[in-house]
């Protein structure tokens, strides 16, 4: 498992931001990779948008797409795992 630093912003909802948490938590715990990992999700300059961000010991990866804010946790982790490239089920009705 690697520790990842995760900051979130623009995301009032503590039970999004709580749910994004706990995805990134799910999928660091198949990382087997040494180093410092920083996450960030943020809204993105252009309106309606949402930016990602992975800085990884092995680089840096960025995503940015547009979705309705209750989407943020499904998102994440996809792009987090695909990042990493990790498969991705979905199994968030299941494990939020």
């Amino acid at each position: 498992m690697v520790d990842i630093d995760v900051q979130i912003e623009g995301v009032s909802d503590r039970k999004i931001a709580d749910a994004i948490r706990k995805r990134i938590r799910r999928v660091s715990r198949t990382i087997a990779r040494p180093g410092d990992w920083r996450l960030t999700v943020s809204p993105s300059e252009t309106r309606g948008q949402w930016d990602l961000g992975v800085q990884a010991p092995a680089g840096r990866h960025f995503a940015s797409f547009t979705e309705a804010i209750d989407r943020l946790p499904d998102l994440v982790e996809q792009k987090l795992r695909e990042f990493l490239e990790l498969p991705f089920s979905d199994t968030h009705a299941l494990n939020n």
